[in-house]
This record gives C-alpha cells, structure tokens and sequence, in this order.
C-alpha cells in the first residue's frame, strides 16, 4: 500500500480535500518523493538515498496498514483502501489467491505511481523507486508479510501486478478453505 503521507504545503497548492485536489496532492507528493530520492541518490547513492526516505515509513506503513489488514484476510484488508486509493486517482484491484498455508493478495494496478511520477519529472527512463520503498517499509513494518513485483509498468507491462502474502493463522482467514479447497 503506498505511502500517501501529505506533501509538506506549497505555497498556492490546493488544500487537501476530494476529487481532483486529492489526486493533484498525491501527484505532487509521489513526484517531490521520487525528485528528491534522485536528488538524494545522486549525492549520496542509491543505498542511502533509500533509508533517508524509509525514515519514519515503516511506522506510518503499520499505523495505515495494519488496522486494515489485522483480524481479517490480505484481500479483505486491501479491499478497504481502495475507496482511498481511488480518490487519489489510483484504479486497482485486491484478488485474493490464498492457500491453505498462506494468505496471499495480488494487488492489480492499472494506475503505475512510479510511471506517473517519472513522467511528471520528465524522465525518459521510468524506474520503480517508490514501489521499492513501499515495499521495503512494507517488510520492516510487518517482518511476518512478503511483498514482491511480479508486473510492472515501468517494465513495459501494461499493469503493475504486485503480491503480498502471510502464514495463514486463524485471525486472517480467509476465502480458502481449511481443506485447502480455496476459495472464490
């Protein structure tokens, strides 16, 4: 799940509200992110430029994320953030692909933040910088959960297919079925 941590408020910029403002305030917050990570990635390199901007991120990944996905599935979970998502002009999808063993959610992504923002900046090369970092904060967040890539639109795919998956315990149940039957 991204990060969507408000911009630090730049003087003339809409407040922060619904419909296009929303949109045009994650815009601009995914562009500042991805700017000053090359910034940063230029001065000091790749490795430190990433943890100057996991500073604080896995916190704010746990406070955002894990009400969402705590006593329930990871599709479940996920499926409350799409509303949200939505209104920053995010179109994806939560399917849930659970085992008997594990809890697994494929987050399908029409909407590629990082392509989004590297054409923002002019970039001729696209990269998934800010789907790594999400990923990252995602994992020290919660050590238990595995997030990977498995599309990305900054690869030529036409969406960003990620998959985030946990041992399966009583408390995040799921579609599947106890006889590893599956689910839906």
């Amino acid at each position: 799940m991204t990060d969507t941590t408000q911009a630090p408020a730049v003087p003339g910029a809409p407040a922060a509200g619904n419909g296009a403002d929303k949109r045009e305030q994650t815009r601009r917050m995914l562009r500042d992110r991805l700017r000053r990570y090359l910034e940063l990635e230029a001065e000091r390199g790749p490795e430190e430029a990433t943890e100057v901007l996991l500073e604080g991120y896995p916190e704010r990944q746990a406070a955002r994320m894990g009400p969402l996905i705590t006593g329930c599935s990871l599709a479940e979970g996920f499926g409350k953030a799409l509303p949200r998502f939505a209104a920053m002009g995010f179109l994806e999808e939560a399917i849930d692909v659970s085992t008997a063993d594990e809890d697994v959610v494929m987050e399908v992504c029409r909407t590629c933040m990082c392509l989004t923002a590297a054409e923002e900046l002019g970039l001729s090369e696209p990269r998934p910088i800010l789907c790594e970092l999400d990923f990252e904060a995602t994992r020290r967040a919660f050590p238990h959960l595995s997030a990977e890539s498995l599309r990305r639109q900054t690869d030529g795919h036409h969406a960003c297919v990620f998959r985030y998956a946990r041992p399966r315990t009583d408390g995040n149940a799921g579609p599947a079925q106890a006889d590893g039957s599956g689910g839906a």
